[in-house]
Parts: C-alpha cells; sequence; structure tokens
C-alpha cells in the first residue's frame, strides 16, 4: 500500500508534468473546460504505472519532492487557465517571489559550505528557526502579504505531518526549481523598471511572465512546446 510521503510525491510530480500543458499554443487556444479535460486526462496518463512505475515516479527521481512553495506556485499559474481569474493578485505572486529569491540567495552559499555557518541544519526542529517562521508569518499576514504567510503555514503543516521523506523543514520550503524560478522573475521585474521606471515595461510583460514559467519548465526536464 502507497504511503502518505510516496503519494504526496507523486503528486506533486503529476501536478508539475501536467501544469505545462497550457502552456502549449494549441491547448492555449481550447476553451477552459477543454483544458481541464485535457490536463485531467494527461494527470491520469502520467500517474498511470508504465513498467511498474508511473512516468511521475520518474520525473520525481529526477528532481525529487517538490518544496510546498512550489506546489502553491504550480496551483496558482494553473487556475487561471481553468477558472479564468486569478487566485492571487500579482502583488502576493511577487512578494513570494522576492522572498524565495533573497532565502535562496542567502541559503544555498552557506549550505554549501561557502559561510561559516550551515543554515539548513535549523530545519531539524529548531524552535529559534520556527520562531523566525512564526514571526515572519505573522508579520506578512498583518502586512497583507497573505500568500507568503499561506506558504510558510502549508510548509509547517506538512513537515509536521511528514509529507516529504526529508525530515528537514527547508525541504518543504525551498527547492532548486522555485529559486530558479523566483530569481527569473525578480530579475526579469528589475530589468522592466530600469528599462522604463515609469510604466516598468522592458519588453512585453506577457512575454516575460511566459520565459519564466518555461524557464521552471525546463528545470524540470518538461517538454512545454
Amino acid at each position: 500500500m502507497i504511503n502518505v510521503t510516496d503519494l504526496a510525491g507523486l503528486a506533486g510530480a503529476t501536478l508539475a508534468l501536467t501544469a505545462s500543458l497550457p502552456l502549449a499554443p494549441p491547448i492555449r487556444r481550447l476553451k477552459r473546460i477543454h483544458i481541464g479535460m485535457v490536463m485531467g486526462a494527461a494527470a491520469i496518463v502520467v500517474a498511470a504505472p508504465i513498467g511498474g512505475l508511473p512516468l511521475a515516479a520518474y520525473a520525481r527521481g529526477g528532481f525529487g519532492d517538490l518544496s510546498v512553495t512550489t506546489n502553491v506556485l504550480l496551483v496558482i499559474g494553473i487556475f487561471p487557465h481553468l477558472s479564468g481569474r486569478r487566485l492571487v493578485d500579482r502583488r502576493q505572486k511577487t512578494a513570494v517571489c522576492r522572498l524565495v529569491a533573497v532565502a535562496a540567495l542567502v541559503f544555498y552559499p552557506l549550505a554549501l559550505g561557502f559561510g561559516p555557518f550551515d543554515p539548513y541544519r535549523l530545519g531539524y526542529g529548531s524552535p529559534w528557526f520556527l520562531t523566525g517562521l512564526l514571526t515572519l508569518a505573522l508579520g506578512a499576514w498583518v502586512g497583507r502579504f497573505h500568500l507568503i504567510s499561506a506558504c510558510i503555514a502549508l510548509a509547517v503543516l506538512a513537515h509536521a505531518m511528514a509529507w516529504n521523506e526529508s525530515t528537514n523543514l527547508w525541504d518543504y520550503l525551498l527547492d532548486p526549481l522555485v529559486s530558479i524560478y523566483a530569481i527569473f522573475v525578480v530579475l526579469s521585474g528589475a530589468l522592466r523598471t530600469v528599462a522604463h521606471p515609469a510604466t516598468g515595461t522592458f519588453v512585453d510583460p506577457a512575454l516575460w511572465a511566459r520565459g519564466a514559467r518555461v524557464l521552471l519548465y525546463l528545470a524540470l526536464d518538461v517538454p512545454w512546446r
């Protein structure tokens, strides 16, 4: 019988693989109900065992378990294609990407040994780390950055439930894929502002957004054309 950890990992991999479908031009032109049907059928195919293992298991073996933050952003990205409206406004998503980008740029070099302190150790049940996250979540909620608070709360909850194979809380908050995506989004936004401070437009904003999503899917080794 499949355990919760494997189920969560396969669900995340399935979500990541099917999330790229709305980027394909032939599918983008479909009605929302048809997009949902295509994505549902693709999810069934990806989750179906082939040679003993589903395609999602092979994908999971390639990039590991996705963080809660990645899963949340994938759901947010899929939602407009299925409902015709945004689940959260752009300000919320931008705030999450900025926080992830800063955290990744500080965390990964230190975790890889480029410094006297390894922050990864804090993820093994440090009360100071949990207190800091709680403070950050409360501050974000007061500042009306509700998506940040939701990502932190869901990550802590998933960690408490042993949702992924890892026992380190950092792996529920960050992963390399969402870090690359967030850094790309932040840099593209900075370039737009530098190019045209009044409008914040460097090139077509839709093209920047699509490029960021494509980068994430390429990092996932998922075909997007």
